[in-house]
């Protein structure tokens, strides 16, 4: 197994959690685009709600001149269909875009899964090299203090 400096291992896990984090808003940006289309198709259904209720409260007004009643009755009774036909429709589309945004958070609560793994590992790679640095410090200082004891016995030795 071939091992890599520590200032590279650093960069490597730097990299990958950049890259995971990358990927979490990305993974946001899909969530919010699918968010927002559940918004207008719901939006959508509301308006055409609210236009069914409008052509029933004028189901029963007088036909424009000339046309008889049975005919004028029927036209709106199919314009009144074809609307609900229409939020069916509507709210089957609702149904996918609502289960668009459901594997959206999933993909998006895996992504930051990733990114939190990426970043303690980081982390404890840091941790790590901040370990081994205090660790060098002190042999340092134990070396130093030697060094000096030394020259102490040393002086010390030349006096006699």
């Amino acid at each position: 197994m071939k091992r890599y400096p520590l200032q590279t291992l650093l960069q490597l896990r730097a990299h990958r959690t950049e890259a995971a984090r990358r990927v979490v808003l990305d993974r946001q940006r899909a969530l919010q685009q699918c968010q927002d289309a559940c918004q207008r198709i719901e939006g959508e259904i509301d308006e055409l709600r609210a236009s069914r209720t409008q052509h029933r409260a004028r189901l029963l007004d007088p036909p424009p001149a000339g046309v008889p009643w049975p005919a004028a009755l029927t036209q709106r009774e199919l314009y009144i269909e074809l609307i609900g036909e229409q939020i069916v429709g509507a709210q089957a589309r609702l149904a996918k875009a609502q289960d668009a945004v459901r594997e959206a958070e999933q993909a998006l609560q895996a992504a930051r899964d990733a990114f939190f793994r990426a970043k303690a590992r980081e982390d404890a790679l840091e941790k790590r090299r901040d370990v081994w640095r205090g660790e060098q410090r002190g042999l340092q200082a134990r070396q130093e203090e030697a060094t000096a004891e030394d020259l102490m016995q040393a002086r010390h030795l030349a006096r006699r």
